[in-house]
């Protein structure tokens, strides 16, 4: 089976120059209508109308006015031609069964969870209906490379235990196609942004969290979580900012719908957050003071010591220079983008092992809500990089030289 997507009076040529007769069975596809299958062959594959992405804009006054199209799904079963259209093999009313991938292999998923993704796991979902079976495989941004391979073999082993009958869709995080997020019983898929429902890995969740809500154009709501950042609102889509102390704003975009306002109170009821709602253009001084940029962020210097007999950090107040690094000791400096950690050339062992430690829970533990994967630089007294150097001022190439 040939999949070709060209116009019908193409077909006798395009048999003959690929040397096939001209009876071999080929699947002509309409543009707009790419099923799953065909699209899966195209590593970066849009839709025209795909909402994908998290908006990294923030558009203000610039929302264009999409035509709603009426969009039926009890249809769907009766209409090939609406499905191929709607990217929908129907409804999503059918059986729903999902697993996490973990290295022991499936694990069932609470039923209770379903529809709720971490970006650090890998999920097989399989829907079954009247006429066949999907299995979705859903793999996270964060998954790690052994969760990926593991989801690719188990999501093949289940396939082999419906004998090889079943359509397989593999699907990243972002990428969701319109028939999975229909699977979820009128629920909005939510997808976190990185972390694990695994009990045993789960770490605290950042205490400011921003989550997108955003509706396609067949009236299905997603949530995604972003970034806490002024640069992630979008004037088409709603936005729930929670705070730590379990309130928090809905901010409604000039272009924002009635669903994705009910997508707003939703994850706001699964985060038990008591939200305030602010349409654009109307936003409190405290709201914009809450969304952080790196900019936001000044450099932080700490010192890193032993001496007293146990090991401690303490920060270097106030503006700091080259002379704060203590040749003895073991600094950090958090530069937000990444974090250093400056290794003084009289360091003892115990503080060169323990500062790296201690920069990897700095960045774990940060309240800030900061991207748990920030880079840790280590860097050499007297070999300090102009991206180190350059957050001290004066900085004296030849302080140190031997």
């Amino acid at each position: 089976l040939i999949r070709v997507f060209i116009s019908v009076p193409m077909l006798a040529l395009f048999s003959f120059h690929l040397m096939f007769p001209v009876s071999f069975q080929i699947q002509v596809l309409p543009e707009g209508g790419e099923t799953p299958i065909f699209k899966q062959f195209f590593k970066d594959w849009k839709d025209k109308d795909q909402s994908d992405g998290f908006g990294k804009v923030y558009v203000t006054e610039r929302v264009a006015k999409i035509e709603q199209i009426e969009f039926d799904a009890t249809k769907l079963h009766e209409s090939p031609q609406m499905a191929a259209q709607h990217n929908m093999i129907d409804d999503g009313s059918g059986k729903v069964q999902i697993w996490r991938v973990e290295s022991s292999g499936r694990v069932p998923v609470e039923p209770e969870t379903y529809g709720q993704f971490y970006g650090g796991d890998c999920y097989i979902i399989l829907y079954t209906y009247p006429k066949g079976q999907i299995i979705y495989t859903w793999q996270g941004a964060c998954a790690t490379k052994d969760e990926l391979t593991a989801s690719a073999f188990l999501t093949v082993q289940l396939d082999r235990s419906l004998n090889d009958q079943a359509v397989q869709i593999r699907v990243s995080q972002g990428k969701e196609p319109p028939h999975l997020l229909s699977l979820f019983k009128n629920k909005p898929l939510i997808v976190y942004k990185n972390g694990t429902s695994k009990k045993e890995g789960q770490k605290p969740a950042p205490p400011t969290r921003l989550f997108q809500i955003r509706r396609n154009l067949m009236s299905i709501t997603r949530i995604a979580e972003v970034d806490v950042d002024a640069m992630s609102l979008n004037s088409n889509d709603t936005f729930v900012l929670k705070l730590p102390n379990n309130t928090g704003y809905t901010w409604m975009g000039k272009g924002a719908n009635r669903e994705e306002e009910q997508g707003a109170q939703y994850i706001a009821s699964i985060l038990k957050c008591q939200t305030a709602r602010i349409n654009e253009g109307q936003e409190p001084e405290e709201f914009w003071k809450l969304l952080t940029k790196a900019e936001d962020h000044p450099p932080r210097l700490y010192g890193c010591s032993n001496k007293t007999g146990r090991f401690i950090i303490e920060e270097v107040p106030g503006e700091f220079t080259q002379d704060d690094l203590a040749e003895d000791d073991v600094m950090l400096l958090d530069a937000w983008e990444q974090v250093f950690v400056w290794i003084g050339k009289d360091a003892n062992e115990t503080e060169r092992q323990e500062s790296v430690k201690s920069a990897k829970r700095y960045i774990e533990t940060d309240p800030s809500g900061r991207d748990k994967g920030t880079p840790i630089v280590i860097v050499k007294q007297g070999h300090e990089p102009p991206t180190f150097t350059g957050w001290f001022l004066a900085w004296d190439s030849n302080k140190w030289k031997y």
